[in-house]
């Protein structure tokens, strides 16, 4: 065979010829080897599983690979010399029935190989898998055109109805029927599919009673009895188990569109989302391929590629359906050309050759349809995919930007790049295949008119070359009035958002009039640049609009010029040829905003995540699963350290040995300092100086700029300080002398200038100014954390909120306003304080960091925090307690008094029996704790007071 002097004709007559019909078995052979080495893996790790598919699907395909096996065979037996078959001319008659049979053997091995396969399917209850079920339709296509063939010997006589006839009929019925069932067979279900709430954290999760040396140790309610978060419930997403025809079709959903037509549609009636949808997961993938990129490009990240990182495979996947749309699209002009031409006389053509063309049309136009609508709602999901994790990605960066950072950024700039930035970068991701789609098309479709008009088809080619130069300048023009828009709209949500935070004042002083005017203008200019956009956009969406046009009436009119006749057949192909160019020139102007459009939304957000952060380092991992050092180890080094693990019983959980800690010089400081230096050096040396001078100059004026920065005082400095686990801690001072600055130091929110500060277990902070979310009083107090009731009672009462649910119209389903609106300072205090213990109720011996809870309620309500929540709750709880606040008559009920200096340092520390200016009788909260360790002593319950919490540990004595 290898001496023949050419490949045989791939038709004989109107169908296709035997030889390579024999051929594509030992390719489907190779094909399923492949299947194989996927599918088995992948039915071994899921053999245990708990979701089994229905057993009526898995006999269906053991019986049909069964029923195909032994067709196949039987037509081996029945026909050993495969005389039936075409012979190629040229080619020897021996050698290709030897082919034939040893073609047809690699048929009956495969069969036997998909046989043994779903059999094994069938022991580990699963559905044939997406490639097995692929290669079983391959195989029925295959058949398809066999059965052609056999109806045609069957109709011409050439082969009679003998046993191998009616075997390879059967093996045709069968394998159609199975290809069929392929097509519509579900997957198997599989809990992996479907997003789940997220599993407390082990650091977060209950604490048994032997947890730990019992230092502190509380007993959580069982699963059964915290409820799930709202919401997480759902119903099962059908896509995750629909078939591939649903899933081309749709269908999947037509359950909730024809519930939806009948009435309006519910939380409860929507799909649950699939775990590759959810934002847990793909803000996860996000951030770890955003690490990746900090690691190849330290300080120098791409978000692009990163991003390429984490979804090129999706992307890359979706793009082989437009592969698939651009090929089809072609096949539209080559039929309607040979069927027109056939019409006319121009062409002869077999009446089943015409009717298959005719067919070809239809099956062409269908699966393009298919595939462009998969090609969209995968190009959709993905955009909704970016979107999300963009969001997280960005938020979760601003909560670690250090504070010189956040303050150049702002508040309006992040909250552009969670909204503004991700919803561009989601709705390019649709269409970005039409970069490379566009002109493949456009350089295939001019080819054609070239071959059907000749030379005429060059008239339209120079149009669409001629309008490439205005192109390009419009582009740039876009990209110029994008990135204004994108400044000035910054500009403008920044103001809005500070006149918001800022709105009591606003009208307290009646700065309305002034404060709009200033808005509008902002606003007007946002406008002006926005109308240039449109404006511009409108004049690129007419100008390609009109491009198609052109081009069809300069062919034609070159084309008869020349002297050639306008066929139907020329006419038809041509306007056909030309509605194809028409797309790839109308997105032009749309692709090239949206490319022009990610290019900035990649700089603006490559920028803000390479942007410095703070310098505290996580000791148990911070994400990547590498420890940099052991929870529980000291620490000797100079830094700033944090560890989501509880400190061990005794030892230290917050500790900072010579540090000191400044806040930066705020930005408009800074901004101000420069223009100062900017104008100064303009005066010295002129504006027509030398560039190196200006570059010395430069330099020297960012050497003394940081001599200065140098040269400012330490907010804080010379702390020494170190609170074992379990302690409550006062910190005392007077106004300004860095109460709150020493919490946000902890926190990492100040700059550290040297030192060491080390913060072990889980973290939980209450500001001084409260900060209320616009829900009801309960999420507030949850947010966001498993409902415990018990755990829920016992914090509301312990921060006095029992009598103020009563006076509420809705208890704690009352809808709380904007920023707290509706509640008094003490009564948003109070909230907030118990959102704080709420949440350290759920953590084992965690860090909670008080700032000054006591100043907005009375006396007489801040003796009960102090009594019930301080000393009680969180102190039965084990929890390491630090409270800043300048209520110095509470000082007593604490282990250890802090006071600071108003030079930023400690004056003096020590249990308040040491501080002499001290009140000597005790606060009720100091009686109250001694009620509780005397009771803990002594086994019995403490007088008076609120009762015990129960179902809570006891403190060790001392704790």
């Amino acid at each position: 065979l290898a001496s023949t002097p050419k490949m045989p004709a791939f038709f004989t007559g109107d169908r296709v010829s035997d030889y390579y019909l024999a051929l594509a078995q030992p390719l489907l052979l190779l094909l399923l080897l492949l299947v194989l080495a996927v599918r088995v893996p992948a039915l071994l790790r899921s053999a245990g599983g708990a979701d089994r598919a229905p057993m009526a699907l898995r006999a269906v395909n053991v019986v049909g690979a069964a029923l195909l096996f032994a067709g196949t065979v039987a037509e081996l037996v029945l026909d050993p010399e495969q005389d039936r078959m075409d012979v190629p001319p040229g080619y020897s008659q021996g050698a290709v029935h030897g082919l034939y049979l040893a073609c047809g053997s690699c048929g009956a091995a495969a069969w036997a190989c998909v046989l043994g396969l779903a059999l094994f399917e069938a022991r580990c209850g699963r559905n044939a898998g997406r490639s097995t079920r692929l290669w079983l339709m391959l195989s029925a296509l295959l058949a398809c055109l066999r059965f052609a063939s056999d109806v045609e010997r069957l109709a011409t006589g050439s082969a009679p109805l003998d046993g191998v006839a009616r075997a390879r009929l059967g093996v045709f019925a069968v394998s159609a029927v199975v290809g069929l069932v392929a097509l519509c067979q579900p997957d198997s279900p599989s809990d992996a599919a479907y997003a789940q709430p997220a599993a407390p954290s082990p650091s977060a999760g209950p604490a048994s009673p032997g947890r730990g040396s019992g230092h502190g140790a509380r007993l959580l309610p069982p699963a059964e009895e915290a409820a799930p978060a709202e919401g997480a419930e759902g119903k099962r997403n059908k896509e995750a188990t629909a078939s591939f025809w649903s899933r081309f079709t749709f269908s999947w959903l037509s359950g909730i569109l024809w519930l939806g037509s009948r009435r309006a549609l519910e939380q409860s009636d929507l799909f649950s989302l699939q775990t590759a949808d959810a934002t847990a997961h793909t803000s996860a993938e996000m951030a770890a391929a955003w690490r990746w990129e900090q690691r190849r490009r330290p300080g120098r990240g791409v978000f692009l590629r990163a991003f390429h990182r984490a979804y090129g495979p999706y992307f890359w996947t979706t793009g082989l359906f437009q592969v698939a749309n651009t090929s089809l699209m072609f096949a539209n002009p080559l039929l309607i050309n040979t069927l027109v031409r056939y019409l006319s006389g121009e062409q002869p053509l077999s009446p089943t050759a015409a009717v298959v063309c005719a067919l070809g049309m239809f099956v062409a136009n269908s699966a393009k349809s298919l595939a462009l609508g998969q090609y969209f709602f995968r190009g959709f999901r993905l955009g909704l995919r970016a979107k999300s994790a963009i969001g997280q990605l960005v938020f979760a960066k601003a909560l670690t930007l250090a504070h010189e950072e956040r303050s150049r950024f702002g508040t309006g700039a992040i909250v552009s790049y969670m909204q503004i930035d991700a919803s561009k970068m989601g709705d390019a991701l649709p269409y970005l295949h039409l970069l490379w789609s566009g002109p493949v098309t456009l350089i295939i479709a001019t080819v054609m008119l070239c071959n059907f008009l000749g030379v005429a088809g060059l008239a339209g080619i120079f149009i669409m070359v001629f309008s490439m130069p205005l192109n390009t300048q419009l582009s740039r023009k876009m990209g110029a009035f994008t990135r204004r828009t994108m400044a000035l709209r910054d500009r403008r949500v920044k103001f809005t958002s500070e006149l918001l935070q800022g709105v009591r004042l606003l009208k307290l002083f009646a700065w309305e009039p002034s404060l709009l005017e200033q808005l509008g203008e902002r606003r007007t200019a946002e406008l002006k640049q926005v109308r240039n956009n449109l404006l511009l956009g409108g004049v690129m969406g007419f100008f390609f609009t009109a491009i198609p046009l052109f081009v069809t009436l300069a062919t034609f009119l070159v084309y008869s010029a020349l002297g050639n006749k306008l066929t139907a057949a020329t006419a038809f192909t041509s306007l056909s040829l030309f509605q194809i160019i028409r797309f790839p020139l109308l997105v032009v102007p749309m692709m090239i905003t949206r490319v022009i459009d990610l290019s900035v939304v990649n700089g603006r957000l490559s920028r803000f995540l390479n942007a410095k952060g703070r310098e505290a380092v996580e000791l148990d991992g911070g994400g990547d699963g590498d420890s940099v050092v052991g929870g529980d180890a000291p620490i000797s080094l100079e830094g700033h350290f944090l560890s989501r693990l509880p400190a061990a019983a005794g030892a230290p959980a917050i500790e900072l040995h010579g540090a000191a800690f400044r806040w930066p010089e705020t930005a408009v400081e800074s901004d101000k300092g420069k223009k100062k230096k900017r104008r100064k050096r303009s005066r010295l040396f002129g504006h027509g100086a030398h560039h190196s001078a200006e570059s010395v100059r430069s330099a020297l004026a960012e050497q003394g700029s940081r001599a200065e920065e140098a040269a400012r005082p330490p907010t804080l400095s010379a702390l020494d300080l170190s609170l074992s686990r379990g302690s409550l801690t006062i910190v005392l001072g007077p106004v300004g002398s860095g109460k709150t600055s020493m919490l946000l130091a902890l926190l990492g929110d100040m700059p550290r200038l040297k030192g060491r500060a080390v913060l072990r277990g889980e973290v939980v902070y209450c500001a001084q100014e409260p900060w209320i979310q616009n829900m009801t009083l309960k999420d507030n107090v949850l947010f966001g954390k498993p409902f415990d009731a018990r755990l829920y009672e016992e914090v509301l009462g312990a921060c006095a909120l029992a009598a103020d649910l009563e006076q509420l119209p809705a208890g704690d389903r009352t809808e709380i306003g904007e920023r707290g609106i509706n509640l008094s300072g003490g009564q948003k205090a109070r909230i907030a304080l118990a959102r704080a213990c709420y949440t350290a109720g759920c953590c084992p011996s965690p860090t909670v960091l008080l700032d000054d809870v006591l100043a907005a309620v009375d006396a007489e309500v801040g003796a009960q925090l102090m009594r019930e929540c301080v000393c009680g709750l969180l102190s039965t709880w084990g929890c390491t307690v630090l409270l800043a606040t300048h209520h110095a008559h509470h000082a007593h009920a604490a282990g250890h008094v802090v006071r600071l200096a108003p030079d930023g340092t400690i004056a003096r520390q020590g249990p308040p029996s040491s501080f002499a200016d001290l009140s000597q009788a005790p606060s009720p909260a100091i009686t109250r704790r001694a009620e509780m360790e005397a009771a803990a002593a002594g086994g019995g319950g403490g007088g008076g007071g609120a009762p015990k919490p129960a179902g809570r540990a006891k403190p060790e004595a001392g704790g």
